[in-house]
């Protein structure tokens, strides 16, 4: 809970991360995928022990985290997080040991119902 609080409270502290939303070209109309979804790519050359994803609902007043452990390099970790209308705001922190190696900070949710994150090494 510790990780989730900070997750969508923290401001921005990425060592490395590009946040991305896809084209209008490739977007997905909500009646064809009424789910968000959020891709998170491990670009970093080193296996994350953990990747977190908080999220906020409007229908929903606690925040509710989704965990991936065991990310490897070039791997991408996809977290559906429920009707696309109902995501307020998400976050997505990764660890390597106890070490926080990404954090986006609180990320509005797209119109397209889809956004991704990249993990990268600097």
């Amino acid at each position: 809970m510790r990780r989730a609080v900070k997750a969508l409270c923290a401001a921005s502290l990425a060592l490395a991360a590009a946040v991305a939303t896809a084209s209008p070209a490739s977007a997905v109309r909500q009646a064809d995928a009424p789910n968000y979804q959020v891709d998170v790519v491990n670009h970093a050359g080193l296996g994350l022990d953990e990747v977190d994803l908080a999220v906020g609902r409007f229908s929903d007043p606690v925040i509710r985290l989704q965990t991936q452990r065991h990310v490897v390099s070039g791997a991408t970790v996809t977290f559906d997080l429920g009707p696309c209308s109902d995501v307020r705001q998400f976050a997505a922190s990764a660890f390597v040991g106890n070490r926080e190696v990404l954090h986006t900070g609180d990320i509005n949710p797209s119109p397209n119902c889809h956004t991704q994150v990249e993990i990268t090494h600097t």
